[in-house]
């Protein structure tokens, strides 16, 4: 599934509601996100990919395509995003590095007991990465 695509962020919404670790962590957050994937035509990703999610008590109500208003905006070029997912740089980490920009309380998502096993659920859906990052496209980890 293309990353981004509305297959694959209905794929993460069934995954993250479906995982009792993920939505034990999650359990009492209400946060809305947007995740903007940068475009780097250098590499051949021509445009941003962004996409959205809802949370209501640590389950995902909603995801989407494009720019909404919400709790947290996390900005990065596309190869972090990628970086990330392939667990090459953990999302924490990023976020501290400021390779992984955020608008929004950055205390309260660095608190968040979830993030990690966010990642850990993303990691578990089959990935395809646009222009050079398709040699890392990935047909999803064992949770």
């Amino acid at each position: 599934m293309k990353l981004g695509s509305m297959e694959y962020l209905e794929e993460v919404k069934k995954r993250s509601n479906e995982d009792t670790e993920y939505r034990r962590l999650a359990k009492g957050e209400n946060e809305s996100y947007t995740m903007i994937m940068k475009a780097e035509p250098d590499k051949g990703v021509s445009e941003d990919v962004i996409a959205g999610e809802q949370l209501k008590d640590g389950e995902v109500v909603e995801v989407w395509q494009g720019v909404r208003d919400t709790d947290f905006t996390l900005t990065a070029n596309y190869g972090v995003w990628v970086d990330i997912l392939r667990g090459q740089l953990n999302a924490v980490k990023a976020l501290s590095l400021r390779r992984l920009k955020v608008r929004g309380s950055f205390l309260k998502l660095l608190k968040s007991k979830s993030t990690d096993r966010w990642v850990d659920v993303l990691m578990s859906v089959p990935t395809e990465f646009e222009g050079e990052y398709a040699q890392y496209n990935t047909p999803g980890k064992e949770l």
